[in-house]
């Protein structure tokens, strides 16, 4: 099974554990975001708790994705450099931490804006993170011994409270996607001024 372009990926009808609604709700029916420590290509730790305060974009993959994640981290990569003065962390996480080492992941994201910081890290802490925001990730053996991952393909818009504040299905387009992360980003802090 692979990626399908609406949103989820279908779990196969002989699936053992049935797809998740989603993370589970906070104060006025938000989402609550959840938690994830997982380690980007240059060795550093990341984890969601010291994002406290900090809004974030977050969107679950693996580099051998053959449609949905090149397209949603190329919109991504489009759609960032339209947020001049804006400070809004993304993350890839990969769902595959047995193929996508932290050399692979970083050659990767070579190929995409540097804004975006690929994750992985031991399958322990990406099945904890895969958990704590509910999405589905069904690995599919292929023939010839090879593998796919059906996942879900949203791009969740995390606030500073850590509550989802938006879920994005891929092909929103560049423009539209600038103004969601915008929205999420905040307005632009104005330049200093000398002597005030």
């Amino acid at each position: 099974m692979q990626d399908s372009g609406v949103g989820e990926a279908s779990a196969p009808a002989t699936a053992a554990r049935p797809a998740l609604s989603g993370p589970p709700s906070g104060d006025g029916g938000s989402l609550l975001a959840g938690h994830f420590r997982l380690i980007a290509p240059d060795g550093r730790t990341v984890d969601s708790d010291d994002l406290a305060g900090k809004p974030y974009a977050l969107f679950f993959g693996f580099t051998h994705c053959p449609d949905i994640c090149p397209t949603t981290l190329s919109e991504l990569s489009l759609a960032l450099p339209r947020l001049p003065g804006r400070a809004l962390p993304v993350f890839f996480v990969s769902v595959d931490p047995e193929r996508d080492t932290a050399d692979v992941l970083g050659r990767y994201m070579q190929s995409f804006d540097p804004g975006i910081v690929g994750l992985s890290g031991p399958r322990p802490a990406v099945d904890e993170a895969i958990r704590s925001f509910r999405v589905v990730a069904q690995r599919t053996e292929l023939r010839g011994g090879d593998y796919a991952y059906g996942h879900t393909a949203t791009l969740f818009l995390i606030d500073g409270d850590g509550l989802i504040v938006d879920r994005i299905a891929p092909g929103l387009g560049p423009e539209a996607l600038a103004a969601r992360l915008a929205a999420l980003a905040g307005p632009v802090a104005p330049p200093a001024v000398p002597g005030r």
